[in-house]
């Protein structure tokens, strides 16, 4: 909790500055250590990241806004909010297509997929991380495409499984009881 605060702080201490990058880089900081029963902090957390998206569109910083746009992405998914989530993902993702930094959209992709996988959209997920994937191996980053690919593999031997589950409690009516 301690670390959050004090990251949320620099956060703060960042965007009076003006200073975007260590705002963000100290407030995924923040995302990462959040604990999602802290729903106190949801709003005044959000009401923050609107306030530094409205500063990266004012400024036109775009990769600024897409990376702030997956900050907000991730922390609704943080506190459960998949939807939401999904659709600061989305926009995110967006923009970094249009700005053609793969290395960012590859980033994007895996974020975008794992708040599907949360959601258990599993086909679209595995998509999603199929195409960082094949990002990643243009870029050369084979030991990243390793990691997404044992990922994808895990994903479709539990889809499997859940198909499996389905199918066997259709067929003896045990949902019917």
């Amino acid at each position: 909790m301690v670390a959050t605060a004090d990251n949320f702080e620099k956060s703060k201490e960042f965007f009076d500055i003006g200073n975007v990058l260590n705002t963000l880089d100290s407030f995924n900081k923040v995302i990462e250590s959040l604990d999602r029963t802290q729903t106190k902090r949801k709003t005044e957390l959000i009401q923050f990241l609107n306030n530094l998206l409205k500063y990266c569109q004012d400024n036109n910083l775009k990769s600024e806004e897409a990376m702030v746009l997956r900050a907000l992405g991730r922390t609704h998914a943080k506190f459960k909010e998949h939807a939401e989530g999904l659709k600061y993902s989305y926009q995110a993702l967006k923009i970094q297509k249009k700005l053609g930094k793969k290395v960012d959209v590859a980033e994007g992709l895996v974020f975008l997929a794992e708040d599907l996988e949360v959601s258990g959209n599993y086909d679209t997920c595995i998509n999603t991380f199929n195409e960082a994937a094949e990002i990643y191996h243009e870029l050369g980053k084979l030991r990243r495409e390793k990691d997404i690919k044992k990922k994808i593999s895990q994903l479709k031997e539990f889809s499997k499984e859940m198909v499996e589950d389905e199918y066997i409690l259709q067929k003896f009516n045990v949902d019917k009881y």
